[in-house]
């Protein structure tokens, strides 16, 4: 627990470091947090955005799960998400939020091998809609936004799509790298133990790969749009946050420039891409109105990204007394009796 208040403490003020470089004596000046424009209207779709950024990942997973003929509750998928979540809050880059993904899902039933194709398979419809998003978004900020962008950051930004799009297309036509991967790992003699568990992960990850491969048109695009439900939700809490706060900043401006920094936080080397991605955020949409961005930059990352620390060790504790099916406490004893 120790560890986990440092983290959070740590990423906490990684966070209010980088936002008070873009807004300087503005954080601290208790005027900034009461907001301006309150409404109805705007809460209602503030809390709206923020249950479908938590809810539209618990489809994908539950579907994802399905096409591959696994059978995921809608509590064991949000669990499942949140573990992911915090996993990333946890570490550099978000590096840990497969690896808790896959030990979650499997903790409620599904083949490590399975969960890790899932893990894949979530990046690859991230990368995707990324790699969509910002070239639209970057058409919308040149010809038609009043936010100026640098040449060089237009270049980066268009490169850094095509670099997603290539990568979720590659990850879904070459499976066999990675999986030739788990085999190498299980033929390491430090790993000899779990050679056998390794080689079944392998079989298990490349049916997966396959069955994403393989799903049905209208499987795949149910998919995208929910994964882009989710992204838009983000953004538009952030927007409605904005508008409270007074910030006369327009939702598509918000959505082009959060999908350009969203992907170049996913290689800041901080927990979350806590400072960086406040500093670009608090650099990118306040136009000077410095006084009306910090409470909302706040208020998003405490209900989109540190909200994980709560709800994290919460749901490790049910997981951890969740007692996985029998099936599968059966293929371990396997596996280990085979290592012996």
């Amino acid at each position: 627990m120790k560890r986990l208040i440092a983290l959070f403490l740590l990423s906490l003020g990684l966070g209010l470091g980088g936002l008070y470089l873009a807004t300087r004596e503005a954080l601290f000046s208790p005027a900034t947090y009461a907001p301006t424009e309150l409404s109805t209207g705007l809460l209602a779709l503030a809390v709206v955005m923020l249950l479908a950024l938590w809810g539209a990942p618990v489809v994908k997973l539950m579907v994802l799960a399905r096409a591959q003929g696994i059978r995921v509750a809608p509590g064991n998928a949000f669990m499942a998400h949140v573990a992911q979540v915090f996993g990333s809050a946890m570490t550099p880059s978000g590096t840990g939020g497969g690896p808790l993904l896959l030990l979650a899902l499997e903790r409620v039933g599904v083949p490590a091998g399975t969960g890790l194709g899932i893990a894949v398979q979530l990046f690859v419809l991230d990368l995707a809609t990324l790699g969509v998003l910002i070239p639209v978004g970057l058409v919308y900020l040149l010809a038609v936004s009043p936010i100026a962008l640098s040449p060089l950051l237009s270049w980066l930004a268009g490169a850094a799509a095509l670099v997603a799009l290539a990568g979720s297309v590659a990850l879904v036509l070459f499976p066999r790298p990675l999986t030739r991967l788990i085999h190498a790992l299980s033929r390491w003699r430090p790993l000899a133990r779990f050679a056998r568990g390794l080689k079944r992960m392998a079989g298990d990850y490349h049916a997966s790969a396959r069955a994403f491969r393989g799903m049905p048109f209208a499987t795949w695009l149910g998919l995208l749009a929910v994964n882009l439900a989710a992204w838009l939700a983000n953004f538009a809490l952030f927007w409605a946050l904005l508008a409270m706060y007074g910030a006369q900043v327009k939702l598509l401006d918000v959505l082009s420039v959060l999908s350009i920094i969203t992907l170049f936080a996913f290689f800041v080397p901080t927990p979350g891409a806590s400072g960086v991605l406040e500093l670009l955020l608090g650099l990118g949409l306040s136009g000077g109105a410095q006084s009306s961005i910090a409470a909302p930059v706040l208020w998003w990352r405490a209900g989109t990204f540190y909200l994980a620390y709560l709800l994290g060790p919460i749901c490790a504790w049910v997981l951890l007394a969740h007692n996985p099916p029998k099936w599968l406490r059966r293929r371990r004893r396997t596996d280990s009796s085979g290592a012996a």
